[in-house]
């Protein structure tokens, strides 16, 4: 199995022990975030991100070209020209049998792919994608194919094994999430499953206590040992996280303690707290106080823990979708973790997108052709819809994201809500746009949430459909469970 975090003689600025010490003291200096921006933020938008996953959490030479694909799928083909909405449409009547489906464009991940992996090696850093965009196994591996090295961040342990079923063998991954109690509980009571490809497995921590539950465990566990691990830092969010120098110095004891069984081989700082504000002065200002704190974690970590890491190959995970660009020339972190940037959502448009195109399209089927002249619930007052449009009412369509917000029309152009039947299902559009056995095509504004509604993803490349692709299993009752 090759080794993911080989340091690349290319990287002349990755941080060695003492590197580790200075950039703790240069970035130490930079003034924090004030308090009054901070609070500018909408409180609404808190409330959403409260319910907004990360989408969030290498280098290597890449030849500025288009990327190749995925080495177990040749027959996917790499790069050309996204497909337009007008050819979808035409695919989803052709292909979709009359029910709501997904579509993935390849060209379109390609293509933003370059992008990522390009600002990345630019600045010295590997791309770990957080794979909770893409929500299936199968899409999961051909991003991973996608880069220098086959790296990416998973949100939960029970879709570990569904990935590597399909994933590139030596495929790296580094949980985004840190797993409950009985997540890891389970995940360390069994043992991987036969014929398993190598891979690399870092679980994350956020507290003292569940470290020692993961030590603990440790001491019984029927996988081999030492178990790597990740130590979650807050960026200043408040979400979690160790961020007391007392918290890290007695997980950094813990470890001496447990190093027979425990190994610490990563870390992750992620300002979340970007994704509140597209404005530009406010993310740069969280990325300016996450690089501060991060710097002063991994001085704290070198002083008291050298012994414990490797500092020439510890990964330290930063910025994902929203805010990377902002941490250009960081040396804080060695590693990215854009996920929604590969298929470029709604969200974004708020945020950094230059050069991204997107590569998801919701499509919902006309179940009904109301007519011109609909008519007002209950009072039966007919209303004439303005410009020539008529209804329509769809099969699907509403699918709303983690936070609400749900997906923009795209095609035909002029569909829009009939709020008076409640919107959504129903829509306007101009008149004879739309027949029976047409769809109409929407845009996530998430991604991993816009996929999650479907049980696949069928996969689109220059005008033709290629394949479909299962997404996740979905989390049910745990084994011997009963009325």
């Amino acid at each position: 199995m090759r080794d993911a975090i080989t340091v690349h003689e290319d990287r002349p600025d990755e941080l060695t022990r003492r590197g580790l010490l200075a950039a703790g003291a240069g970035i130490g200096a930079v003034a924090l975030l004030p308090a009054e921006a901070l609070a500018r933020v909408p409180r609404e938008a808190k409330r959403r991100h409260r319910r907004r996953h990360r989408h969030h959490r290498r280098p290597a030479r890449r030849p500025a070209t288009a990327p190749s694909p995925a080495p177990s799928s040749p027959a996917l083909g790499h790069g050309g020209a996204p497909t337009d909405n007008v050819t979808l449409a035409r695919l989803a009547r052709e292909h979709g049998a009359g029910e709501p489906l997904m579509f993935a464009d390849l060209a379109a991940v390609d293509s933003n792919s370059l992008v990522i992996t390009s600002f990345a090696r630019a600045n010295r850093w590997a791309v770990r994608p957080a794979l909770k965009a893409f929500q299936s196994p199968r899409f999961c591996a051909y991003v991973l194919g996608l880069l220098p090295e086959p790296r990416g961040l998973i949100f939960h342990l029970r879709q570990v094994d569904q990935v590597l079923t399909a994933a590139p063998p030596g495929t790296d991954l580094l949980t985004g999430y840190p797993p409950t109690r009985g997540e890891l509980r389970a995940f360390l009571g069994r043992r991987a499953p036969s014929g398993q490809p190598p891979h690399r497995l870092r679980i994350l921590v956020s507290s003292v206590d569940l470290l020692q539950e993961f030590a603990d465990l440790a001491r019984t566990t029927p996988r081999p040992l030492p178990l790597e691990v990740g130590l979650e830092f807050d960026s200043g969010e408040g979400r979690g996280g160790f961020h007391k120098p007392a918290d890290i110095s007695a997980a950094l004891a813990l470890l001496r303690s447990a190093r027979d069984r425990l190994r610490l081989t990563a870390v992750l700082c992620y300002d979340g707290h970007a994704t509140l504000n597209g404005d530009q002065h406010y993310r740069q200002g969280v990325a300016t106080q996450a690089r501060s704190f991060y710097a002063g974690y991994l001085q704290q970590l070198e002083a008291e823990g050298a012994d414990l890491f490797d500092a020439a190959t510890l990964v330290r995970n930063g910025p994902a979708s929203s805010n990377y660009r902002n941490w250009a020339g960081s040396t804080e972190c060695n590693e990215i973790s854009p996920g929604s940037a590969f298929s470029y959502p709604g969200y974004l448009d708020s945020f950094d997108h230059d050069g991204l195109a997107s590569a998801l399209a919701q499509c919902a089927p006309v179940l009904k052709v109301i007519g011109p002249y609909p008519a007002v619930p209950v009072t039966k007052i007919p209303v004439a819809p303005a410009n020539g449009q008529e209804e329509y009412f769809l099969k699907g369509s509403s699918w709303p994201d983690g936070g609400g917000t749900e997906p923009a029309f795209i095609y035909p152009n002029g569909v829009n809500d009939d709020q008076l039947e409640g919107g959504r299902a129903a829509v306007y559009a101009p008149a004879g746009s739309l027949g029976p056995e047409d769809y109409v095509l929407c845009r996530p504004n998430q991604a991993g949430d816009g996929i999650d509604y479907f049980g696949a993803v069928t996969v689109v490349r220059s005008g033709q459909v290629l394949t479909t692709w299962p997404t996740f299993s979905r989390w049910s009752a745990p084994a011997g469970s009963s009325l």
